[in-house]
């Protein structure tokens, strides 16, 4: 009997060290279980009827096509229009273009780009010096669509509790008029899409979060960049596929977007931003439940010791300042 269970014991643990070697195998095997349950639906031949009730999406072997209620259509639609002619002026980023569809009726059909990979996906195996340079590119990119993106002021509607918070509250910060801006809503690592082995940087999905609000268009420019930050702290299946350097990541996405904004604060901000929203973060719907094995999950603890460590930087920055001042 107990040749049986060493047996066993060797096999899974053959299987497992396998699955480690061969994180890209198991990547795809993930993707082929998400795509049979998820409100994706593969259809190369474009035989698929979509329907006008509910949401979906359906990739066809030139399109994307999402269909959703109307009232969140007309804002995708024209804040991507939009990001569009920033992404062309300043070349750091791409947004796939639409191409057909009517958004007062729900739907909107995009170009499809071919060879992408989400931007999580891609930081689980790549090299540290390449991570931190796409973050690095990810942060300027919205630093540049905070500062430039400017929309109809009866568009849409602004974040709301518990995700809005105001910066004097956060690491004694004050209010600045860089505080209000246009945000992207869902600014998160599967919304960024990395194409040609890390030379460009796609940013998709420019409804808001269902999480906070699909109809959210403007709020305190911390959303945003915590948003991101959350997600880089997810990983699936637990240590077999996770993003080993999320600090470093995280931490090369703020510095690059407080330089490009020119806000040395933001690091901090975001850190105590974080902190401040940890009850929110540990809630099933945003920590994960686990029931959803095939979801990311978000390692709270690890993201909170990261949050504590950006305010403690930020902190002993300020005080240096203030010693030479003096």
């Amino acid at each position: 009997m107990s040749g049986w269970i060493v047996a066993i014991s060797a096999m899974v643990t053959g299987l497992l060290l396998l699955a480690w070697q061969r994180r890209s195998l198991v990547r795809l095997v993930v993707d082929v279980l998400r795509r049979r349950r998820g409100r994706v639906i593969y259809d190369p031949e474009g035989r698929v009827s979509i329907s006008t009730d509910g949401r979906q999406t359906v990739l066809t072997a030139t399109e994307v096509i999402k269909q959703q209620l109307p009232a969140v259509a007309v804002i995708e639609a024209e804040k991507t229009r939009l990001a569009g002619l920033i992404a062309a002026r300043t070349e750091l980023f791409d947004v796939p273009g639409i191409i057909g569809g009517r958004s007062d009726q729900g739907r909107i059909v995009f170009e499809r780009v071919h060879g992408v990979v989400p931007l999580w996906t891609w930081l689980v195996g790549c090299r540290h010096a390449d991570g931190c340079a796409m973050a690095e590119r990810a942060g300027r990119a919205l630093a540049v669509i905070h500062g430039s993106l400017k929309l109809p002021p009866d568009l849409g509607e602004s974040l709301r509790a518990p995700w809005r918070v105001e910066s004097a509250r956060l690491a004694g910060v004050p209010i600045t008029a860089d505080h209000e801006v246009a945000l992207h809503g869902d600014f998160n690592a599967w919304n960024l899409l990395v194409a040609d082995d890390g030379q460009r940087l796609l940013i998709t999905d420019w409804a808001g979060s269902d999480l906070c609000t699909p109809t959210v268009v403007r709020g305190p420019w911390v959303f945003d960049a915590a948003w991101l930050v959350i997600t880089l702290f997810r990983s699936r299946l637990g240590w077999i596929e996770r993003i080993a350097d999320a600090e470093s990541f995280a931490g090369a996405f703020l510095e690059s977007y407080a330089a490009a904004r020119q806000l040395p604060e933001a690091p901090a901000v975001c850190g105590a931003y974080l902190a401040s929203r940890s009850e929110v973060l540990s809630r099933p719907e945003i920590r994960g439940r686990r029931s959803q094995w095939l979801r990311p999950r978000l390692d709270v603890e690890r993201l909170e010791r990261f949050a504590v460590e950006l305010v403690n930087s930020g902190s002993g920055a300020r005080g240096t300042n203030r010693q030479r001042a003096a």
